[in-house]
């Protein structure tokens, strides 16, 4: 072989390794960092898990410390980067829709308070929109220090609505953000979220829709024996006990139903067999959500529900004559926080963050589906010159950019890029 083709390939060998190590070794500098390199994820030069410590609460750090979990692929330090805020857990390692796209350096960011990212002494308190908001930027800055390149935030759902609320407090940290969902509830239990119902798809769905409750009921004692040979087989488990929380999946069907997205030709009719009505009551309102189990791993959230972020509650109606166990008017989830009725709402938190946003008028695009019922409460953007709202129609939950229409597809990513100064 030639020799300066030898000579060649050595250097870029050379730098290829040195490239790898500078990059870890950086890391690892930072005594904020516990850094493990992981299997690195298909498209990306290197991955890998990052405990970095954060304080309990930012005005008051001498009250100790937790670590929060971050995932990290990295390309290369002049490329973009994606940051996504979960609004829960990080259990795992992926890429977002967006830094595909972009072909970006990529951090998955836990939610404090979730899984690994929970301080040991879990004082409800310091579980703020603020401190979390202030989590967010300090990561930032200190990955800033490493990344020189055009920043931008996402997440999904509760996830988008932590990318607003950092947004709204640190508006210049990052150039662009893009929540998907991102509700902005006013109210402890924001009636938008019921008011809803009313008017979703066509007259003839939403009475379809109602008319599989009403089924549910009717048939319950035939059912009721189904419901809980099923969670039996699934081990979950309810303080409630199992009939209660059957009438609450019915409660929650409607909710559940369209903000999946679930056809309203698979809804079952009465000739229908209990099976199949049994097995798409599951699917729709599945019960896991009110088993014991489950209400543990999300009673962070459900603390932050009731205390600033706002959530919903069910009215029965027509329904309740046919309830045994549930017998209020109205039927709060207030009963799934760790403090239940004793904890008091700060409404003045997402006003706060509205009017914020509003002001600043950072560079945002915004995505939601016309058929979730999250996106009702989304945030009103009239008066936001630097923001797109991308409503897909008839989309649900799980609309995302590379979903929608191919016109729209092209404007979202030509806007993006544009703001990103991307190719």
């Amino acid at each position: 072989m030639n020799k300066s083709l030898i000579l060649t390939l050595l250097i870029c060998i050379s730098g290829f390794v040195n490239a790898q190590s500078s990059i870890l070794e950086e890391l690892r500098s930072n005594p904020r960092l516990q850094v493990e390199k992981i299997e690195t994820f298909p498209g990306y030069d290197e991955s890998f898990l990052i405990m970095m410590n954060q304080p309990i609460d930012h005005e008051n750090p001498e009250l100790g410390s937790f670590n929060q979990r971050i995932w990290l692929n990295h390309l290369n330090k002049k490329a973009p980067v994606v940051m996504v805020t979960e609004g829960y857990s990080a259990p795992r390692n992926y890429q977002t829709e967006i830094a595909k796209e972009l072909k970006a350096n990529q951090l998955i960011v836990e939610h404090r308070y979730f899984l690994e990212s929970t301080p040991e002494n879990k004082d409800w308190r310091y579980l703020t929109v603020k401190n979390a908001a202030a989590d967010h930027h300090e990561i930032i800055e200190l990955f800033k220090d490493i990344y020189k390149g055009k920043w931008l935030t996402t997440g999904i759902s509760k996830g988008g609505q932590t990318t607003l609320f950092h947004r709204a407090f640190y508006p210049n940290d990052v150039d662009v953000s893009v929540p998907y969902v991102a509700p902005i509830n006013f109210y402890k239990e924001d009636p938008r979220l019921l008011d809803f119902f009313d008017h979703v798809g066509t007259k003839e769905d939403r009475e379809k829709v109602h008319q599989f409750q009403v089924l549910v009921l009717e048939k319950k004692k035939e059912l009721l024996p189904l419901f809980i040979t099923y969670c039996n087989e699934q081990n979950l488990y309810f303080s409630m006990g199992f009939e209660k929380a059957y009438e609450m999946a019915v409660l929650e069907y409607p909710f559940a139903f369209w903000q999946w997205g679930n056809p309203v030709s698979e809804i079952p009719e009465e000739s229908d067999s209990n099976a199949e009505i049994m097995e798409h009551f599951i699917k729709g309102a599945s019960p896991s959500y009110f088993a014991d189990q489950v209400m543990k791993q999300y009673e962070s959230f459900f603390y932050q529900a009731y205390r600033e972020l706002g959530y919903y509650n069910y009215v029965p109606g027509d329904l309740k004559p046919l309830m045994n166990v549930i017998k209020q008017d109205t039927v709060s989830n207030h009963i799934f926080a760790p403090v239940g009725d004793t904890l008091i709402y700060n409404r003045n938190t997402m006003l706060y963050v509205s009017e914020r946003l509003h002001k600043k008028n950072p560079r945002m695009v915004l995505i939601c589906g016309e058929y979730d019922p999250w996106g009702s409460t989304s945030l009103d953007v009239t008066g936001m010159s630097h923001s797109l709202k991308v409503v897909k129609p008839k989309g649900s939950h799980r609309a995302r950019i590379n979903n929608l229409s191919e016109a729209k597809k092209e404007e979202v990513w030509a806007l993006i890029k544009k703001w990103m100064k991307v190719d």
